[in-house]
C-alpha cells in the first residue's frame, strides 16, 4: 500500500466517522458543540484504529514481498549449484538422528525410510523426470524437491504416490532450519548494480529525452522573466544530449 493511499484511508475513516456520529448525536438532540466534540473524539478513535490496522497490514505485505524476493534468489541459487553441491547442501538439512543420509546417483539422497530427488532446475520438472525417478525400485517413501513442476508431472506424481515439495515448501523448510546461504549465486553485487545503472543512464536512446527537455526549457526562456537561468539549463541539457548521443552506450 502506498503511503499516500495509507494516509487518505486514515483521514477518510476519521472524517466519515466524525460526520456520521455528529448527525447521530444531533438526531438524539444533543447540544451542537457537545455533539461536535463527541463526534471528533469518535472520529479520532476510529482513525487511530484504522491506522493501527493498516500499519500492521503494510508490514505484513512488506514481509511477504521481501520473502518472495529472497525465495526467488534462493531458487536461482539452487538451480546454479552443481548436482554434487546440491547433495552436500541438503544432506545436513534433511538429516535426522539415527538416520544417516547417503547419496544415490547424481541427484538423489536416501536414508532408511525416504528417497529424495533434488530436481532444482531453471525449467519446471516434467513427466519424463518423474518417470525416471519412478523406475528406481524402492519401497521407501519417494519425495521430489524442486522449484516448479508442470501439471502433467504433478498428476503423475499423485498416481505414483510420489510426494512433491515445490519452491515455496523448500524455502520455508530451509528458512526454518536457518539454512539459507549468506550469498546467493547469480545475485548482482554492488559494483555490478552501479555499472548497470550507469549504462542505463548513459544509454544512447536517452539522448532524445535530453534533447526534448532542453528544447522545451529554451522555449520557456522566451516567456519567463528570468531567461538566463532557463538559457543556461537548456543549453546544458542540449550538450548532455549531444554527449550521450556520441559517447553513450548502445
Amino acid at each position: 500500500m502506498k503511503k499516500s493511499a495509507f494516509i487518505s484511508d486514515v483521514l477518510f475513516t476519521t472524517f466519515l466517522t466524525a460526520l456520521f456520529t455528529l448527525c447521530l448525536f444531533r438526531y438524539l438532540k444533543i447540544g451542537f458543540w457537545l455533539a461536535v466534540s463527541l463526534s471528533l473524539v469518535c472520529g479520532i478513535l476510529a482513525g487511530a484504529s484504522a491506522f493501527a490496522y493498516l500499519q500492521s497490514k503494510r508490514k505484513s505485505l512488506y514481509l511477504k514481498r521481501s520473502d518472495e524476493a529472497q525465495k526467488e534468489k534462493f531458487l536461482l541459487h539452487l538451480a546454479l549449484l552443481s548436482d554434487e553441491q546440491k547433495r552436500k547442501y541438503f544432506t545436513p538439512l534433511l538429516a535426522e538422528e539415527d538416520k544417516p543420509i547417503h547419496s544415490f546417483g547424481k541427484r538423489c539422497l536416501i536414508n532408511e525410510d525416504t528417497f529424495w530427488r533434488l530436481q532444482f532446475t531453471l525449467s519446471p520438472v516434467n513427466a519424463d523426470d518423474i518417470a525416471a525417478f519412478s523406475r528406481i525400485r524402492s519401497l521407501k517413501k519417494k519425495v521430489v524437491l524442486c522449484s516448479k513442476i508442470d501439471e502433467e508431472a504433478f498428476l503423475l506424481c499423485r498416481r505414483l504416490a510420489i510426494e512433491v515439495k515445490t519452491g515455496d515448501d523448500v524455502y520455508r523448510f530451509v528458512k526454518a532450519k536457518n539454512g539459507l546461504p549468506e550469498k546467493f549465486l547469480g545475485e548482482e553485487n554492488a559494483d555490478k548494480k552501479t555499472k548497470r545503472r550507469f549504462r542505463l543512464w548513459f544509454a544512447k536512446n536517452n539522448s532524445r529525452r535530453f534533447l526534448v527537455g532542453g528544447a522545451l526549457v529554451l522555449v520557456t526562456s522566451l516567456i519567463t522573466p528570468f531567461p538566463y537561468y532557463y538559457l543556461i539549463l537548456g543549453s546544458l541539457l542540449l550538450l548532455a544530449a549531444l554527449f550521450i548521443r556520441v559517447f553513450g552506450y548502445e
